[in-house]
């Protein structure tokens, strides 16, 4: 049975948990404030929408390997730091452009390209710096609770979002958002782990030390799973999120905050989830609880979609019902599966292995938002909606098929120092 040990009692831990803490809240935020800002400012059509959302996430295709490498060469705390300020400086760029009426729709694709390439950065050094700081007996913990304030601030942040938008305007709703990347820098700034020095890896090409990250994503039936399932639930939930968010705007004069209240149902949810989490797994194993957790977490957007399309007059009822229930599964599955990815991995690969699963899973997000704007155009959003959740349930495929149904505890994936040996082998020597 895995123990797990509280990690409030590394102070290192507290400065980056609170840093996690006001950026995620300031990401909230703009979770709705941008696609309002397209949608209500801007004036945008779904197909512009979703180029602002695809440039978001575009970077995740074509920089997440290249990222990588540069994480497991460099101190990860300097990386955070600096993608946190760019990120900060952006926001209050484009504020001050839709408060002089000179924002337009390609400087919106533009700035969100850079947030996006900067999220990418900051996600992976952040994903290798936590081991570095928080021993493996404290991961399990550390990582439930980054994910139960993860779910509070989605709580916190849509609602307030929401009545930012409806009372203050998008524009002062971005400003949030801002602050909450400029405080998390300055938090990340005073956690000063004695980093080791890159190793030998370092003078490899960046090439060689890409695919050795992807071949050992690859190589390992877990991890390779894991990634298969968050590629397809993050295809189907950008279909459904955009047609969902253009639906509910389009609906009602009070949409932004209508909006915001069923994604508040979901991070209700997945507090509930995070916080069970690590009980559930000493007591059902990892296999066991995971499994359960992604059938009821992907299914439940599927059946609340069905149910509002049934039964109109229910609509928000049925979709904050379908985010409360599939929140409590994703709350369950993701300090889960992030603890697994994080332990699987020797630390020299960390950032390179987590670049390829990023890739993969954070890559199918741009494919499902440009996805998501023709299908709400062509179709309409309930039918894409529909569409979107149907891929969200099929997602759970990968994992039950996996041998991650039958992992107990945490200690079983941990690598073989054999393992990462034969991956480097395979690579070829430059000369």
């Amino acid at each position: 049975m895995t123990t797990v040990t509280s990690a409030w009692s590394i102070h290192r831990f507290r400065y980056l948990w609170g840093a996690g803490a006001l950026s995620g809240l300031g990401a909230e935020i703009g979770e709705l404030a941008l696609p309002s800002l397209a949608l209500i400012t801007l004036g945008a059509t779904a197909a512009e929408a979703s180029w602002v959302r695809a440039a978001m996430l575009a970077p995740f295709l074509f920089v997440t390997l290249w990222f990588g490498v540069i994480v497991d060469r460099r101190a990860r705390r300097p990386l955070m730091i600096g993608a946190d300020l760019v990120r900060g400086a952006v926001l209050v760029m484009v504020c001050l452009l839709a408060l002089g009426g000179r924002l337009t729709i390609p400087l919106l694709v533009a700035a969100t390209a850079v947030l996006g390439t900067m999220t990418v950065l900051y996600q992976l050094a952040d994903f290798a710096f936590l081991p570095q700081i928080v021993p493996e007996r404290h991961l399990i913990d550390a990582n439930a609770k980054i994910t139960a304030t993860q779910s509070a601030l989605q709580i916190a942040g849509s609602g307030v979002g929401g009545v930012l938008v409806q009372a203050l305007t998008a524009p002062i709703a971005v400003v949030m958002n801002a602050l909450g990347y400029l405080l998390s820098g300055l938090l990340i700034s005073r956690v000063r782990p004695a980093e080791s020095r890159p190793s030998a890896l370092a003078r490899r090409s960046a090439l060689a030390e890409a695919k050795t990250g992807l071949r050992m994503l690859l190589r390992h039936p877990i991890l390779r799973a894991l990634a298969a399932e968050a590629s397809l639930w993050n295809l189907g939930n950008e279909i459904f999120m955009l047609a969902l968010a253009v639906h509910v705007l389009n609906a009602a004069a009070a949409g932004p905050m209508i909006l915001g209240l069923i994604v508040t149902c979901g991070g209700v949810g997945a507090f509930v989830g995070s916080v069970s989490s690590a009980r559930l797994t000493a007591r059902y194993g990892y296999g066991r609880s995971l499994l359960i957790s992604l059938v009821l977490g992907n299914t439940a957007p599927l059946l609340g979609v069905l149910g509002a399309a049934l039964v109109p007059a229910g609509a928000f009822p049925f979709l904050g019902a379908a985010f409360l229930v599939s929140g409590i599964g994703i709350g369950i599955a993701n300090s889960q599966s992030t603890s697994i990815r994080q332990i699987a991995v020797a630390e020299e690969f960390r950032g390179r292995v987590n670049a390829g699963y990023r890739l993969a899973s954070w890559g199918a997000l741009s494919i499902g938002a440009l996805i998501g704007g023709v299908l709400t155009t062509i179709l309409g959003p309930v039918t894409a909606a529909i569409a979107g959740t149907a891929l969200m349930a099929l997602a759970t495929l990968p994992v039950a098929l996996s041998p991650a149904r039958h992992v107990r505890t945490i200690e079983e994936v941990a690598p073989r120092r054999a393992e990462c040996g034969d991956v480097l082998a395979a690579e070829p020597r430059p000369r």
